[in-house]
């Protein structure tokens, strides 16, 4: 991490290998906050984290998904403290939450979380208040990702990184025209 307390993209790929790794162990936080200007680290996560924490037939009755424009904090808090119908989880994913009015009203879940419910808040393009008490609370009981979107220069090394870890092999020549026609896009 920055001493500066500024995050980098390469702060933001680590935290994602690190929660990867966290997910895949099965070690849940019972808050995930995923927030920053790059959706692909989101959106990542969030797959990840609603197809490994219930199964498949669990999902049925235990995962549900709101968006932040169409809900209120009050509901969601109530969607949070129900006990899970089947399985060990509840698993309350909220997208789009940077539209959601009032957001900040979620600490009153944030406080004091259910240890049966995991909330995955993805709050896109921007980064929440880090002065508000959600975002405080989210960070002592649970799980705080920052998307950082790459520079000109980070974009190659970790494209090529990314390739590598799929298997695959990539020329130079080929990586250089996929950054010049992606720019830094990584989505």
């Amino acid at each position: 991490m920055a001493k500066s307390g500024k995050r980098s993209f390469r702060d933001s790929v680590d935290m994602h290998a690190a929660l990867c790794k966290q997910i895949a162990a099965r070690q849940f936080a019972p808050v995930y906050l995923l927030m920053g200007d790059e959706p692909y680290f989101i959106d990542s996560l969030t797959g990840l984290l609603a197809g490994s924490i219930l199964t498949e037939a669990e999902r049925a009755f235990g995962q549900v998904v709101v968006y932040g424009k169409e809900s209120e904090a009050g509901a969601v808090i109530n969607l949070c403290r129900q006990m899970p119908m089947m399985g060990s989880y509840e698993v309350v994913i909220l997208k789009e939450a940077q539209q959601m009015r009032q957001i900040e009203k979620l600490s009153l879940y944030t406080q004091k979380p259910q240890a049966s419910t995991i909330l995955v808040v993805c709050h896109k393009e921007k980064s929440v208040d880090k002065r508000s008490a959600f975002y405080k609370q989210a960070a002592a009981c649970g799980a705080v990702f920052e998307s950082v979107r790459p520079r000109d220069y980070e974009i190659g090394p970790w494209l090529s990184g990314f390739i590598a870890s799929k298997g695959c092999r990539i020329d130079e020549k080929a990586l250089s025209m996929l950054t010049d026609h992606l720019g830094c896009d990584v989505s």
